[in-house]
């Protein structure tokens, strides 16, 4: 059997690899030219982290990440809201959340692929066969599969194509990233917070060491969406914003290359129903994409990429295979996306009352609470 996976990113590699480890043969094609080693860095969450232990990879991982002890969140002046003790992630749930650029990475999961990734190869249209399915690609190029696997993000065009198009929702927030070269203070290394501004608006920043001298930081904020501003303009904000920010957020601002400034309109999608049809399946931000509040976006496509494998190991007709994957992974990824959402509209109060009543429901959340959210994103059957 031969799977087409349609984007090269974290949830196509990670589903390469759970694929090659149960004996299937694949293809993996990318849209971007080349793998260049630019972005940003991203958290691993504990639930991540216990998918790639079962697939063999955390350690070599972990060997190239950051270090966390400690997650936060905190208002601006250091007062702290919530707090999550990495290490105890570690006891209860088997594995910890875990700190790593982007590009290593994608570097890394490409290591452990038997067939190389095909680059500049943008899927423009799909096609069904009476035992299969066929991958046309802008270049003029095509290739046959047994299954077709979508994982090309929010704006898959597999989705818009094959699928059909659902509802893209602006959460209000425009996000900045960078990864920035600079030796943080060793107990600046071992915890991140994320910050909250005392006037709302979706003010947020945060920064943590991903491995090296390497430190990933981002920033949000309200804003119409395709609010124009250049990334000299886009800098001077961010400035602006947190320059009443307490602790080390000022110092790693102005590390900041202007030029290397990621920008995102912060979108999700809305909660549909249609996840496969016939020989082709979405995963990752293809079939649920999330708001980042959560940190949960990659790694739900990470829970994806394991679970897809393991119906597809179980059950050999693609729509029998295709329905238990639906009915394992659809209702968390959802709920995720729920919760992820009514955390932007949170932290997009306007205003510093608005903002300190947040803060105190926040700081005040029930420790039963806290625990049900930490069991329900890091409790997970394999």
């Amino acid at each position: 059997m031969k799977a087409i996976i349609i984007g090269g990113g974290i949830g196509g590699l990670t589903t390469a690899i759970a694929l090659q480890q149960r004996g299937w043969h694949y293809e993996v094609y990318e849209a971007a030219p080349e793998y260049k080693a630019v972005g940003a860095g991203i958290l691993l969450g504990a639930n991540a982290m216990k998918v790639y232990r079962q697939l063999g990879i955390a350690d070599a991982l972990i060997s190239q990440s950051g270090h966390l002890e400690q997650l936060y969140i905190k208002d601006y002046k250091g007062k702290v809201l919530q707090q999550i003790d990495n290490n105890l992630l570690q006891q209860q749930y088997g594995s910890r959340s875990v700190p790593i650029h982007r590009a290593t990475l994608q570097a890394a999961l490409l290591g452990y692929l038997n067939t190389p990734v095909r680059t500049g190869k943008k899927c423009i249209a799909v096609d069904e066969t009476q035992n299969g399915v066929i991958a046309r690609f802008e270049d003029g190029s095509e290739t046959k599969g047994d299954i077709l696997i979508a994982a090309d993000g929010i704006r898959s065009a597999v989705r818009e194509q094959y699928i059909g198009s659902h509802g893209y929702r602006y959460s209000g927030q425009t996000c900045w990233r960078t990864t920035v070269t600079m030796n943080l203070p060793m107990a600046e290394r071992t915890v991140t917070s994320e910050v909250w501004g005392g006037k709302g608006n979706g003010v947020r920043a945060s920064f943590m060491h991903v491995g090296g001298d390497q430190v990933y930081f981002w920033f949000t904020r309200r804003l119409p969406e395709g609010t124009p501003l250049t990334n000299d303009e886009a800098l001077a904000l961010i400035q602006r914003e947190l320059s009443g920010f307490s602790g080390h957020m000022k110092e790693v601002v102005a590390h900041i290359d202007p030029s290397k400034l990621i920008r995102s309109d912060l979108y999700d999608l809305a909660p549909t129903q249609n996840w496969h049809k016939g020989h082709v399946v979405l995963l990752g931000d293809a079939a649920h994409a999330t708001t980042p509040n959560l940190g949960q976006g990659a790694s739900q496509a990470i829970e994806d990429a394991y679970a897809l494998a393991e119906s597809l190991f179980l059950h050999y007709a693609p729509d029998t295979a295709f329905r238990h994957y639906v009915a394992k992974r659809m209702k968390r990824a959802h709920k995720i996306v729920r919760m992820s959402w009514q955390l932007a509209l949170l932290t997009n109060w306007q205003g510093s009352i608005a903002a300190g009543l947040r803060n105190f429901l926040v700081r005040n959340m029930p420790a039963s609470t806290t625990k049900r959210q930490l069991d329900f994103l890091y409790n997970i059957e394999l």
